[in-house]
């Protein structure tokens, strides 16, 4: 029995992810992960009740304790420039005070994050400071929360889910994925809830001891797709797949389509909130990209009046930057200047692959049908589509929109792969699942390994 319980697909997941993300805790030096600082700072100014940002001569920032100031000018240097990192300074910084009563402004780009993308990181920050904890062994507990979180909601996911564990399992051993929760960052909670969605949206719609879907179930999904909203808008799109739900699981036609109309517009409300208050601040800071930056509400206007012409930008930058995008899906070390060689991101993709046409006997079949996959396409262009919006806006840069990262779309891969998926050409066999665990593992071991020679 116990045996058994030890080789559930979420246990393995469980223990081999919890190993790695230890290792890259410890191995990754301190603000190196992508955007790591200013997830930091934007915590930071949370503990102190600063929402957004504070503002000195014309520059966004924060004020810091000198001592996590003078960490992240010192790390700052390493972030895009291919230098090693002494070891050793890592270790003596450990021993540097907080001092949080000698304080000085430090501009940095603020994120456009909630408090919710935060939980319960900020908390455990505001305690940690209250303690007076050293800077660096806040980073690193941070780290783990982040970690703890990841761990949590897609051992939920893999659980639940009636259907493709395989699938869940495998994306979620991820590189890119291990490695951003196991640093200062909302990609982990994102992701989580992204795949938690998922799993309950497949365990509503195919699990067959569900004849009829009740009220607090629907309400469970809908707290879901809002925690979405919140946490990325970009991914709101992913409302659609509500309709991988048969309608004969609820009491009537008309209360299927009422259910849906009153949830988008709830999160079509909270996700304006969000973005007003975006679209009109001011862009002080400089992100090195462009000279000139044009008001965000004008872009929005040429867009909306120009559809054609815009949709046209963005499947030339598609092309541009299809042989980045393909591989920082799956690994991003070092702000994306490392990633693992191309013959293992070949892998990693023939991995996933091959998890939707893998046939597990005691598991449920998903029958998605043509128009669910009409729902499924949807959903993945409109995020994508929101994605690439969302960084032309803030990057403003032509005739290409860079700037953008893999990791922003990697949520949206086991999505996608659903394209794919057909009851006919599926396979049966033990070999599979052990073959794409070794692969999984290789993975992480070449992503180490990439970590290791990019810092040290």
């Amino acid at each position: 029995m116990k045996k058994n319980l030890l080789f559930k697909t979420e246990n393995i997941f469980l223990i081999l992810c919890l190993l790695w993300g230890l290792i890259f805790i410890c191995v990754n030096p301190p603000f190196q992960s992508p955007d790591e600082p200013e997830h930091f700072f934007k915590m930071w100014g949370y503990t102190q009740g600063t929402y957004r940002y504070q503002i000195k001569d014309n520059q966004t920032g924060l004020c810091m304790p000198q001592s996590i100031a003078y960490l992240y000018q010192f790390y700052n240097v390493y972030r895009l420039s291919n230098n090693k990192i002494p070891y050793k300074a890592t270790l003596q910084s450990l021993e540097l005070p907080l001092g949080k009563d000698t304080t000085t402004f430090l501009a940095h780009t603020p994120t456009s994050y909630t408090p919710v993308s935060y939980f319960p990181s900020f908390i455990v920050l505001w305690l940690m400071k209250l303690l007076n904890f050293k800077p660096l062994f806040m980073m690193y507990i941070l780290r783990f929360c982040s970690l703890l979180v990841y761990l949590a909601l897609m051992y939920c996911a893999i659980k639940i889910v009636p259907c493709q564990k395989l699938l869940f399992c495998f994306f979620a051993m991820l590189p890119v994925n291990i490695s951003q929760a196991s640093s200062i960052s909302t990609d982990g909670l994102t992701l989580g809830i992204v795949m938690l969605y998922l799993a309950y949206t497949f365990k509503l719609a195919f699990d067959d001891s569900k004849p009829k879907i009740h009220a607090g179930e629907i309400s469970i999904w809908s707290g879901l797709i809002t925690l979405i909203s919140l946490l990325k808008f970009a991914y709101f799109p992913l409302i659609l797949l509500y309709f991988l739900i048969p309608d004969n699981k609820f009491k009537t036609a008309k209360a299927y389509y009422i259910n849906f109309c009153l949830i988008a517009l709830i999160n079509i409300f909270i996700t304006g909130l969000f973005l007003i208050p975006i679209v009109n601040s001011p862009l002080i800071s400089t992100y090195g990209m462009t000279q000139h930056f044009i008001n965000k509400s004008i872009l929005i206007k040429e867009i909306i009046t120009s559809p054609v012409a815009y949709a046209k930008t963005i499947l030339l930058s598609t092309i541009f930057l299809k042989n980045f995008l393909y591989q920082n899906m799956i690994s991003s070390i070092g702000v994306t200047l490392a990633m693992i060689p191309l013959k293992y991101t070949h892998l990693a993709w023939a991995g996933l692959i091959c998890t939707i046409f893998y046939k597990n006997k005691k598991e449920k079949c998903c029958d998605i049908k043509l128009k669910n996959k009409l729902w499924i396409f949807t959903a993945v262009v409109l995020s994508y589509v929101i994605i690439m919006t969302s960084v032309y806006l803030i990057y403003q840069t032509k005739p290409y929109i860079v700037g953008i990262q893999g990791r922003y779309l990697t949520a949206l891969i086991p999505v996608f792969l659903l394209l794919f998926y057909t009851k006919k050409l599926r396979m049966q066999s033990t070999v599979i699942p052990i073959g794409l665990f070794v692969i999984s593992q290789c993975l992480m071991i070449q992503n180490l390994i990439t970590l290791v020679l990019r810092y040290y």
